[in-house]
């Protein structure tokens, strides 16, 4: 019955958010009020803990949205100062093959952009980029989408995991067992799926385009294979050259560097393989002549007012680049183990002790938060490395302002619904609390099973919300607790919690409207969803299958 209350503030945000399509802040601050009706009156959860919940947790959020507007300030700047359409067409320029083309901005581009920018980014930017080549704009949808799934628990310097995770998993840890030792483990199993699927993900979604794009022969199981097997080797050794680097830097490095890392070399790899033709097919691979393109892959877009046109100002490739390298660069030597940077870094900052007479605590490390340094002083450098106008300064600052508001609400809303969901434990009744109730309603509903059923939670949070880092706040303490609950490892289900977030965003109906919106092909968001559900089916089974693997074989080597 207490696992059944709990439920109906996630299970009322959720039906607002997929059924009514209320806007994120609005069903979560539902979802809020229900949790705090219950919390004071079902558990009878005093006021002294409840508001030290609601503080706690909005802070946390706003510390995540600090993230956020250092990431979209970064964003702003280079595309009002020129460097975003250089860098697009930079790309126009290396290989004909479409193949080619799908590849290495999806394991090159799109991974570097969700490293550093994350929140819808990355698919945001690559869609068009793809449009531009002459990818059809559903195809150029769909692919910005699929690409995007592996990258986002390591998402803007790891966000989902060091504070999607870290800002509530804390309270439910056993004493003793220290929140970033924790993550760290998470991190190295996540990195250990994700990076494992990059190994075919890429080849998979080639056959896909093909399939679904081909010309009229092409689009039969047979010949699409047969046309995707030419680029196999170029496919997969980007690929694993991705997932290993993202499977070692999350193991040795943490969880904010992966993404750039990985992002990186695969660009430079797929850049230097392309010219040189290595492993390059022989026979060049295009789409049908757009006069024959249906509508559905048109989005209804005039093709002819697309994103071919060049660059506005001329300006060098690597100088477009500057900026992300010089993030990447700080984030590299800052969080390098064994400089000791990272803890020089956290120890300046202030906080509040012991909220409210609680246990709780919260301590603010303005230099270690990467929406602060580097985003920020990095984003102020490219307005004098590039010149940009006054107006146009002030025109980025305006626009990441008004883009982070929204979020913003909505993860101060998530984490404070979270955070008494989780602290309602403190009650007289000596009862569970709403999220440990949950937890063991889960754990004897899945069982053994939970390895399997982890990431499709974690796809639920990630297509209710749009966010990893939203997905990881709702569920990681269920997860955890379940995990408990039925003996399994719990930094393990965790981390296929962390890794279905990503999962959910391939058919969240916020990012397919945000993509919809971008490349201006709104009302197509249907079109999008029914072929990314294929995808997601593919991964999540995989996902769940792996972590199978991982939690009953693999992990159990090492304690």
């Amino acid at each position: 019955m207490l696992a059944l209350i709990a439920a109906v503030p996630i299970a009322v945000a959720f039906l607002l958010l997929t059924v009514f399509r209320l806007s994120a802040a609005k069903a979560m601050g539902v979802g809020w009020s229900l949790a705090t009706i219950f919390g004071l009156s079902v558990w009878q959860m005093g006021l002294q803990w409840w508001s030290a919940s609601v503080v706690y947790g909005g802070l946390q959020a706003l510390e995540i949205a600090l993230i956020i507007f250092g990431a979209i300030l970064l964003m702003n700047y280079l595309d009002r100062s020129g460097a975003i359409s250089t860098i697009r067409w930079h790309f126009t320029q290396i290989q004909e093959d479409r193949r080619i083309q799908l590849l290495i901005i999806g394991f090159g581009f799109i991974v570097i952009i969700e490293g550093v920018a994350g929140f819808g980014t990355p698919a945001a930017l690559a869609a068009p980029l793809m449009i531009g080549l002459g990818f059809p704009p559903l195809a150029a949808a769909v692919f910005g989408l699929w690409f995007n799934a592996p990258n986002p628990p390591f998402g803007v310097a790891g966000i989902p995991t060091l504070q999607g995770i870290g800002s509530v998993i804390g309270p439910v840890l056993p004493p003793g067992e220290g929140v970033q030792g924790f993550l760290s483990v998470v991190s190295r199993w996540t990195g250990i799926t994700s990076g494992l699927t990059y190994t075919f993900w890429g080849l998979l979604a080639v056959w896909m385009m093909i399939y679904w794009f081909g010309s009229e022969e092409e689009r039969s199981l047979k010949k699409s294979i047969k046309v995707a097997l030419p680029v196999a080797p170029f496919a997969l050794a980007l690929g694993l050259t991705t997932g290993l680097l993202h499977s070692l830097v999350a193991w040795f490095m943490g969880p904010e560097l992966p993404d750039i890392i990985s992002g990186f070399a695969a660009l430079g790899l797929g850049i230097v393989m392309a010219r040189k033709g290595f492993l390059i097919p022989e026979d060049s691979w295009d789409f049908i002549d757009k006069g024959k393109w249906s509508d559905v892959w048109r989005g209804g877009l005039n093709m002819e007012e697309s994103f071919q046109e060049k660059p506005k100002k001329e300006m060098a490739v690597l100088k477009s680049w500057t900026p992300y390298i010089l993030v990447a660069g700080f984030l590299l030597v800052t969080r390098l183990p064994g400089l000791g940077l990272a803890d020089l870094l956290a120890r300046y900052g202030g906080g509040i002790g012991d909220i409210f007479g609680t246990d709780l605590s919260f301590f603010f490390k303005p230099l270690y938060l990467p929406g602060v340094v580097p985003f920020i002083p990095v984003a102020i450098f490219s307005g004098f490395l590039y010149k940009m106008e006054r107006r146009e300064v002030l025109g980025a600052w305006r626009n990441s302002l008004k883009r982070t508001l929204a979020p913003a609400i909505t993860l101060i809303v998530a984490v404070s619904m979270s955070q008494i969901m989780i602290q309602s434990k403190h009650n007289p009744l000596e009862q569970l609390g709403m999220m440990e109730s949950l937890s063991q309603a889960l754990a004897l509903g899945a069982g053994g099973a939970l390895s399997f059923v982890a990431p499709w939670i974690g796809a639920l949070g990630g297509f209710v919300t749009g966010s990893n880092t939203s997905s990881n706040i709702l569920f990681s303490p269920l997860q955890y607790g379940a995990a408990r609950e039925v003996g399994l490892n719990p930094a393990v289900i965790t981390s296929l919690q962390n890794v279905g977030g990503g999962i959910g965003n391939l058919v969240s109906v916020l990012n397919v409207a945000a993509i919809s919106g971008v490349i201006g092909v709104t009302g197509r968001e249907g079109d999008m969803i029914r072929k990314t559900i294929v995808p997601t089916v593919v991964y999540g089974c995989f996902a769940g299958g792996f972590g199978t693997l991982l939690v009953y074989v693999v992990a159990p080597l090492f304690p």
